[in-house]
């Protein structure tokens, strides 16, 4: 069995191929093209079942999900069970839809999760949800909480998951409760090395910005971000500079329809992000292009650094919207 991964040559050159295709066929054929990319990484993924790193999921395998999930529910609910202030715990997992890789992640961070739960005093009770996308946590606060107290602690928690390419999010509120938040965070896993988010910033020069798989699930329209208060606007712009307001430029209004707009929710302070064409996810050309070539994208004038590729400019997301 020839093993298609995707620094193979034959799984290249294919991904090569009918990625110039885009550039030759009319756009109307695009939906068309984006199937055949699909089955093509479907055939790859099924040429790696035997492979430990594939990147497809372990529903064959049942039992060894099974016992990686019975390790994860044992651990969390131990740590859970220690807090006097709950008294209802549901643990929810479709582990059957994670691979080898995305368990070996989850349980790498199994502690990082537990010192994350642990800033908070979580009241009544909490879900905890695992899936394919990451993990889900749902519980209650007291709306006296003090959070300026976490604040610095909860920084560096956010850096860590962003350098293990993990984006850590939050949201609060209102319930039904006296005196109590609804409080929701979630560490969303789903960056795939075998993806980007691809950007054609010049198709005239063939000059492209990436950007890690995961930035899809966050995207907003630009009716979201008229109704944000506190948030921090960054702008990627065509040619290539990172500007940052507190506010939306008229500029930004005016041509919204050419843009793509997508937020990021943190406890003291949101993000969102404006990138100046519509993108969409990609097989990657390379063996883990945004691995390889990590780094700082922006000099200390906000101007784009290339990397990698003269017409590939890699945006390292988890740096520029952790930091």
């Amino acid at each position: 069995m020839v093993m298609l991964d995707p620094g193979n040559k034959i799984y290249t050159d294919g991904i090569n191929t009918l990625e110039d295709l885009y550039f030759l066929i009319d756009p109307n054929l695009e939906p068309l093209l984006e199937k055949v990319l699909f089955h093509f990484n479907e055939l790859k993924n099924e040429a790696e079942l035997c492979s430990v790193e594939s990147p497809i999921k372990i529903n064959k395998l049942h039992n060894i999900s099974k016992s990686f999930d019975k390790y994860i529910k044992d651990k969390i609910k131990d740590f859970l069970l220690l807090k006097n202030s709950l008294y209802q715990i549901n643990y929810m997992s479709k582990g059957d839809d994670l691979n080898f890789c995305k368990w070996d992640k989850l349980i790498y961070i199994t502690n990082e999760i537990f010192e994350v739960l642990d800033l908070f005093e979580l009241k009544n009770k909490f879900d905890f949800k695992i899936d394919s996308t990451g993990i889900k946590g749902v519980g209650f606060l007291s709306e006296d909480f003090n959070f300026n107290k976490i604040r610095l602690n909860l920084k560096d928690k956010i850096k860590f998951f962003a350098k293990n390419q993990i984006l850590l999010s939050f949201n609060l509120d209102e319930s039904v409760y006296d005196n109590l938040l609804v409080f929701k965070l979630f560490f969303d896993f789903s960056h795939d090395h075998n993806l980007v988010y691809e950007i054609d910033i010049d198709e005239n020069n063939d000059e492209k910005l990436i950007f890690s798989n995961i930035l899809e699930n966050y995207k907003v329209d630009y009716s979201f971000l008229e109704n944000l208060r506190k948030t921090v606007f960054l702008e990627i712009t065509e040619d290539l500079r990172l500007k940052r307001f507190n506010y939306i430029p008229s500029y930004i209004k005016n041509n919204s329809s050419d843009k793509e707009f997508y937020h990021f929710h943190f406890l003291f302070h949101s993000i969102s992000l404006i990138i100046p064409k519509k993108g969409k996810v990609l097989p990657s050309r390379n063996n883990n292009p945004l691995d390889e070539r990590s780094g700082k994208y922006f000099d200390e004038n906000g101007i784009c650094k290339i990397k990698g590729k003269k017409n590939n400019k890699l945006i390292d997301l988890f740096s520029l919207i952790s930091k």
